[in-house]
């Protein structure tokens, strides 16, 4: 059940990425104090979310880059040091990422239950 829960949460704040950040370009992006500061919080947030995932739930769904999440929140302590891959995050890691937690969904819908 906490495992769905996890997981419908990353769903969400990744969607709430993209929806903050669909029509912006890398320069815009950086250039806002507002988006870019809710959108390293959300990235922060899914990261840490990731992360918090049981190892066995993360086993279960290798297509994720799991790597790059836990490389991202370390990353997202100095943001200014690592603008590429924050932007990458944000137009690849996240979209590929709800890609196939959608798949997973699809073929492992247990894992996404919140019924006990």
């Amino acid at each position: 059940m906490l495992t769905g829960a996890m997981l419908g949460l990353m769903e969400q704040i990744g969607l709430d990425i993209l929806i903050l950040t669909d029509e912006i370009s890398e320069a815009e992006f950086f250039a806002s104090r507002l988006t870019r500061a809710q959108t390293l919080q959300l990235l922060g947030s899914l990261a840490k979310t990731a992360a918090n995932l049981s190892a066995g739930a993360r086993e279960r769904m290798p297509e994720v880059d799991w790597a790059a999440w836990a490389t991202l929140a370390i990353a997202l302590s100095k943001p200014s040091q690592h603008p590429l891959q924050i932007w990458v995050a944000i137009k690849e890691l996240t979209p590929m990422t709800l890609q196939k937690l959608n798949d997973y969904k699809k073929k492992q819908p247990q894992l996404f239950s919140m019924v006990p």
